[in-house]
């Protein structure tokens, strides 16, 4: 039996998003949730997708192989929203930066800042920012993720709730028509919520492909962040959402 055309776009929209849902997907073919999980099966079975709570992702072996292609997509957008927030940062600041491509951008745009002191648990941020000599970087332990260079897991969480920092910068898989910021992986939630409560002013960002995308693991609200950076105006919801929450949009000019 061979895949049959929906089969073969649901691996499209996956290797395209890291991760499809069952409702999404159930929605966007026009068939039940049950009958794309039959596909998924079936398509784990054949090693090309990963059977998750809810919906699929990619296989390790192409999973590793996203990131790089993930890192490039949108580069020029998320160029901008780095360099947006890293206006927002002085001198001498003590900052927690998050996991993702986004954050690797707001790495690259904080180069040029003096004396800052640096809480991660991507070894990609550190990778940039390693080489500035007055920099301090703090890098909890954990699992590391070689698909993304994140670490992650419990040891990570429980590390980072013992700092305190100026500024909390954050990636997010989603952000809502309610404003709900989301994650893709319940481990990288758990890290942000703990990130979030040590940060005193905290910032968000997100590329217009991450409006209303397709994550499940909700992290904060628009309301617990001070401000959501993006390269365009988000749907009419989202900035209502935001105004109800008090919460600052930022958009980044390319």
């Amino acid at each position: 039996m061979g895949i049959n055309s929906r089969q073969d776009q649901i691996i499209d929209l996956v290797r395209e998003r890291g991760f499809a849902s069952l409702e999404m997907l159930a929605d966007k073919f026009g068939v039940s949730q049950q009958t794309i999980r039959r596909d998924i099966i079936y398509l784990s079975e054949k090693n090309l997708l990963q059977r998750h709570f809810g919906g699929a992702g990619l296989p390790a072996g192409i999973d590793s192989l996203a990131y790089p292609n993930r890192k490039v997509r949108n580069a020029k957008e998320k160029a901008a929203i780095g360099r947006e927030i890293a206006k927002q940062i002085p001198n001498g600041s003590s900052l927690f930066i998050d996991i993702g491509t986004t954050m690797e951008a707001v790495a690259e745009a904080l180069i040029h800042h003096d004396g800052l002191r640096i809480l991660t648990n991507h070894i990609g941020v550190v990778s940039i920012l390693c080489e500035k000599t007055d920099f301090e970087i703090i890098l909890p332990g954990g699992l590391v993720r070689n698909k993304d260079r994140a670490i992650a897991g419990e040891t990570t969480t429980d590390f980072l709730k013992s700092f305190r920092v100026g500024y909390g910068i954050f990636g997010i898989g989603t952000i809502t028509n309610d404003g709900q910021l989301l994650d893709y992986d319940y481990r990288d939630a758990q890290a942000s919520r703990a990130a979030l409560a040590i940060s005193k002013h905290k910032f968000a960002a997100a590329d217009h492909s991450k409006f209303n995308a397709d994550a499940m693991m909700p992290f904060a609200s628009a309301a617990e962040v001070d401000g959501i950076f993006t390269d365009s105006a988000p749907p009419k919801p989202i900035v209502e959402a935001l105004d109800k929450a008090g919460t600052r949009l930022f958009v980044a000019q390319k």
